[in-house]
Parts: C-alpha cells; structure tokens; sequence
C-alpha cells in the first residue's frame, strides 16, 4: 500500500506542498535563524548535491545567456562563502570515485559545476579559489575564444541585430518567418529559435544559423567565451576541466556518429590543451527535450569518460546512473539555494519511502 493517501498527503506530498506554500520572506527568516542549519545538523544529507551554475553575471549576462541560467557575481561569492563554511564542498572526481567505489560520501557534501566555458567563469573560479573550494567546469571545446561562436549565446545577438520588424529564414525548402516589432516578439523568436537548433542535426543546425546570419547582416559577434589560457589557470588553481562537447549539439537530434565525434574530439581537445585526463562529461541542452539516452551513456562510457552529469533535478547517491548524474539547479538567492539543498532533498527522501 502506498505511502501517500487518496488525499496527496504522504511524506512527498507533504514536502511538495510545503515548497509551494513557503513565502520567500520565510526562506529568509530560517536562512537567518539557523533553522537550515539545524536540519542540516539533525538530519543530514547523505546524498550529494551537485549544483549546476551556467553563467556568472549581473544584468549584462542577458545579452548571452538566458535570465533563468544567470546568477550574479555577489549572489555567487555569498553563496560559495556559505557553503564552504557549512558543507563538504568535494571535487566532483572525488565523489564519482566513491560512488563507484560503494564508498561513503561525507554528509552535506556538496560539488559545484558548471556548463558551457562563458569567459565570467573565470571570476567565478578565483572567487572558489579565494574561498578554499573548487569546481568543474564543462567546457564546449570548439567554442572558446578562437573557435566558432557558442551557438546559444550569437543567435542572441543575431536576433538583436536584426534591424527589420519581421524576417523569413530560408534554408531549402523551408522558410521560417519571424516577427521582431516588440521585446516580448524578439524574446519568443530566441525561445523558437532555441528549440529549433536543438532539433536539428548538426548540418541542419549550421544552415538554419547562416541563414539567421544573412538576416542579421552578419554582425560581428562579441567574444563571452574562455580563452585556453584561463583554462590553463583555472585547471593551476585545482579546478576540474570536464567536456561539454565540440559545439553543443543535441546529441540525439545530431545522431550517433556525429555525437561519438564530438564527444571524443572534445575530450582529446581539452587534453591537448590542460596537458592532464579529462574524465567528466556534462550533456548539452539540458531541458524539456530528450538530449540524452541509453546509448549515448553507452558512448560517453565508450570514449573514457568515468561518468556524466544531466540536468535532471535531484541528488546524487549510491542509487544513482554515473552516466545520468542528478544535479540541483542553483538559484540567486541563497535562501533559494540553501531551501533546495535541505527542504527539496527532504521530500526527495519522503518520495522514495513511500
């Protein structure tokens, strides 16, 4: 018999229901009165929160990278500043390591990660430095500075650039019009466009992009990528570099013979350049789209990586796939974050007994 009765009112229930009814302003009163603190303490965590951060930047990230992947650079030091003074903040190698292993994690262990390679991760990696903790960053190895545009931040500033109210995108047979009059017409055109480049093949991606370059008049694209010589450092300063692909393609739109390619490229890129074993791996387009599968972890696996991380929400534990790796997703407030990482695993631990 089920845990949860007629009602919805099982340990799962009972914490999905606490999420959606707890203020913000009472995230902040338990933040602050060492609430968090003392569950953290009487309960602790024995699966591993790996927190999943994209961009590290104020308003200006905007202009590369969607609102809900950003987080500002204050919200990011104070949220690092708290976690290593109140978790075990682990190298994600580490903790793949005991997983696989059977080993025990520490209690309240927490890994920072993050996906793409935008240049203000940079910052982000002094910041952990300064605080005595590292990260992996998941790097799109053909798109750093010096390689071909990251696809999901330039046709952000290609549908910017486009100065006339409307467009039609041609490639073939098909055409795609587009209708820019107003903010909320250009942000549903990057939406559709998004959703677009994802499902295509990597060819057929790279034509719908020409024909958004020919419409935009083939702007010059601002770098907001890493250059290899801060990858270097940041790997100096102990930082884990993980692959992310060649060129963020969706990997079952792209197929399994272009996504064998870039998984292996991307990894002996990152080698060539670190000068050391890049053993992690990180699925690009993480969302409402299938972007992984069974036999895709069959090649990740096949092409040496030790283990890869989704964006499937969730924690990390002896249970888990290592090539379908829970992560959490972060938020700008630390309050946000800290709810997260104690109160949602909680109804996580009430989900699965009942």
């Amino acid at each position: 018999m089920s845990g949860t009765d007629a009602g919805g009112h099982g340990p799962g229930g009972l914490f999905r229901g606490l999420r959606s009814s707890l203020a913000p302003a009472a995230k902040t009163v338990m933040l602050r009165s060492g609430a968090f603190h003392a569950l953290r303490t009487l309960l602790p965590n024995r699966g591993v929160g790996i927190l999943r951060y994209h961009a590290v930047a104020g308003p200006e990230g905007r202009r590369y990278a969607s609102a809900d992947i950003c987080v500002s650079p204050s919200a990011f030091e104070a949220q690092v500043r708290y976690l290593a003074a109140n978790y075990h903040v682990l190298p994600l190698p580490d903790v793949v390591a005991s997983l696989s292993a059977g080993k025990t994690v520490p209690a309240n262990t927490v890994v920072l990660t993050f996906d793409d390679g935008y240049a203000d991760n940079f910052e982000a990696a002094r910041v952990m430095r300064r605080h005595g903790v590292s990260g992996t960053f998941y790097l799109t190895a053909g798109c750093l500075q010096g390689g071909q545009p990251f696809w999901p931040a330039e046709l952000r500033y290609l549908v910017a650039a486009i100065q006339e109210p409307s467009v039609v995108l041609k490639t073939g047979a098909e055409s795609l019009p587009l209708t820019l009059t107003t903010k909320a017409n250009r942000d549903a055109a990057v939406s559709q466009l998004t959703r677009l480049f994802k499902s295509r093949p990597i060819d057929g991606r790279e034509r719908l992009r020409d024909a958004l370059r020919h419409a935009a008049g083939n702007p010059t694209i601002p770098n907001v990528m890493l250059t290899w010589e801060q990858v270097r450092e940041m790997h100096a300063w102990g930082m884990t570099i993980g692959s992310h692909t060649v060129t963020h393609p969706n990997l079952p739109s792209a197929g399994l013979t272009d996504a064998g390619t870039e998984l292996r490229e991307s990894r002996v890129r990152l080698e060539q350049e670190v000068g050391a074993p890049v053993t992690m791996f990180s699925y690009p387009n993480g969302g409402a789209e299938r972007y992984y599968t069974p036999d895709l972890q069959r090649i990740v696996r096949e092409c040496g990586y030790e283990a890869a991380t989704t964006s499937r929400n969730g924690f990390a534990g002896a249970g888990s796939d290592l090539y379908a790796l829970e992560r959490v997703q972060v938020a700008e407030r630390l309050e946000d974050l800290v709810y997260s990482l104690e109160i949602d695993r909680l109804g996580a631990l009430g989900a699965r007994t009942a």
